[in-house]
């Protein structure tokens, strides 16, 4: 065991407060996605909304580490939810695949009923 495990075991980890809370999960993401489309119009969709998201997310991070979390445990909590990021490129690419299955007139033929014993005509 290294000093810097034993160090972040020794740390106490505080509950974020009321406040701590209310910045990070309303007033921050408001403004900063507010602003970006106040300032931008509909041309932040192309790349302010993410720097204002990624801002959120520092802005977590650093209540995070407030609150008594380490660096390291902050860091391996990031990359724990990069597991998900499969999930989320399907998520993107089912719409996409059935907008082009749609568009590509594929489509399978409908059959009578088999009856137990008989084969289909």
């Amino acid at each position: 065991m290294t000093d810097d495990d034993q160090a972040e075991r020794e740390r106490a980890v505080r509950v974020p407060s009321s406040a701590d809370a209310a910045v990070r999960i309303c007033v921050v993401p408001a403004v900063l996605v507010a602003g970006t489309l106040a300032l931008f119009g509909l041309d932040a969709l192309d790349g302010a909304i993410q720097v204002a998201l990624i801002m959120c997310a520092i802005t977590a991070a650093l209540v995070a580490m407030k609150s008594g979390h380490s660096r390291s445990a902050v860091q391996r909590a990031g990359l724990g939810a990069l597991r998900y990021l499969p999930y989320a490129v399907f998520e993107y690419a089912s719409p996409v695949l059935s907008v082009l299955h749609g568009i590509s007139g594929f489509k399978i033929e409908k059959t009578g009923p088999v009856m137990a014993g008989h084969a289909a005509d």
